[in-house]
């Protein structure tokens, strides 16, 4: 259900976006003017943003004036924005971007009120327009799931289940068929970045969309770190070429990829601190014992070096020691600022990677039965 509730809310699609600038900004700075009627003078009115998480951060506080409120700053790129006031039910939500914008708000339910200027604020205004009909379909199916839970109602929760399922797929679609009808839309390359990020989509996909850019467009941050996920993204996934690399072994000698590649290869990174991976050694040593002799070589890329770790390399060493791991290791003793694990887009551990004869990866993060699987079929065994 984690999907669901992701992509459940699609007036609130940004919640899980975060950007880095946007060059096209204006030098000018914001302005929200917002008018309300039933607010006493004196209330605070507050101006929030949503980190990578989805979780509101403060970003401005007004003071309510005969009626009205103004925020005013400079954004260096446009992000979402969620307006709360004292006293008012709900929020409001906007694009902050270096434009003026009025808004015209409602105390007894400020999520309808009437929101005017900027022009990405403007696409996304209209982008949460033709998303209501597809968004109250799929609140209307989580409410009567949420019913079904509690009266413990099985065969209707899991038919709304299922239901559910199906509406994601649909909010999806309907999120990659915006982005393609609106490709010079800043709307759309925050919403592709979104899906990317969230495991939405993928990133031949993504890198799709980003192709049909403008230049202009392809300069802005935004765009820029989409490229960069992308890049990062494709380079580690099945079917791409595998990219060598080097690192020194425990006796500080240099030990590349290509140097040691067999018939089939796995690239394993693990950590003497990382309990899942010390867990999966012993399995992993039993294929190399079987099939090492077939052609199997398995190059270890330790991700020791932790700025709490007191001695990374005594670590690293007793873990290889105390698992008695016979294949080649190496380590930077970077942890995860690795420049290896940079390469091959590595967020978590274990993390291992099949390549085979032709330097492909064919296959990735498999463990205990489906590894010896993959490695006997590829061996031809």
């Amino acid at each position: 259900m984690k999907k669901v509730f992701l992509i459940a809310c699609l007036s609130c699609i940004f919640l899980f976006t975060s950007c880095n600038g946007d060059s096209q900004s204006s030098a000018n700075g914001y302005t929200i003017e917002t008018t309300i009627d039933g607010i006493p003078d004196g209330v605070r009115a507050f101006l929030k943003v949503t980190n990578e998480k989805g979780v509101p951060k403060p970003k401005d506080t007004a003071i309510v004036q005969n009626g009205r409120f103004v925020f005013t700053g400079k954004a260096e790129f446009p992000e979402l924005g969620l307006i709360y006031v004292n006293g008012a039910q709900g929020n409001i939500s906007l694009l902050i971007e270096n434009a003026e914008v009025k808004i015209e708000a409602y105390r007894d339910s400020l999520s309808k009120s009437k929101v005017s200027g900027g022009k990405h604020n403007q696409e996304y205004l209209a982008f949460i327009e033709e998303s209501k009909v597809l968004a109250t379909t799929i609140q209307d199916a989580r409410d009567r799931y949420g019913n079904a839970v509690k009266e413990r109602d099985s065969v209707s929760y899991n038919s709304i289940r299922k239901e559910i399922s199906n509406l994601e797929k649909q909010g999806i679609q309907f999120q990659e068929d915006y982005v393609i009808a609106h490709p010079k839309s800043y709307v759309s390359i925050m919403l592709v970045s979104r899906l990317l990020r969230s495991k939405l989509t993928t990133a031949p996909k993504a890198k799709v969309f980003y192709d049909m850019l403008p230049a202009d467009m392809k300069k802005t941050r935004v765009a820029e770190d989409l490229f960069i996920k992308i890049t990062e993204m494709i380079r580690a996934s099945v079917g791409t070429k595998a990219e060598n690399f080097s690192a020194p072994d425990p006796e500080g000698n240099k030990i590349s990829l290509n140097d040691i590649k067999g018939k089939v290869t796995v690239v394993d990174f693990w950590a003497a601190w990382c309990g899942p991976c010390r867990k999966e050694n012993p399995n992993v040593v039993k294929i190399y014992e079987k099939y090492h002799k077939d052609g199997l070589e398995i190059i270890g890329v330790s991700l020791d070096g932790r700025p709490n770790q007191k001695n990374a390399k005594q670590d690293w060493l007793r873990a290889i020691e105390q698992d008695g791991l016979p294949w080649h290791q190496v380590s930077n003793l970077d942890g995860f600022r690795d420049a290896i694990a940079r390469t091959y887009n590595i967020r978590s551990i274990p993390a291992t990677f099949i390549i085979d004869e032709e330097g492909t990866i064919v296959a990735k993060n498999l463990r205990g039965a489906k590894l010896e699987e993959k490695i006997k079929e590829l061996l031809g065994k």
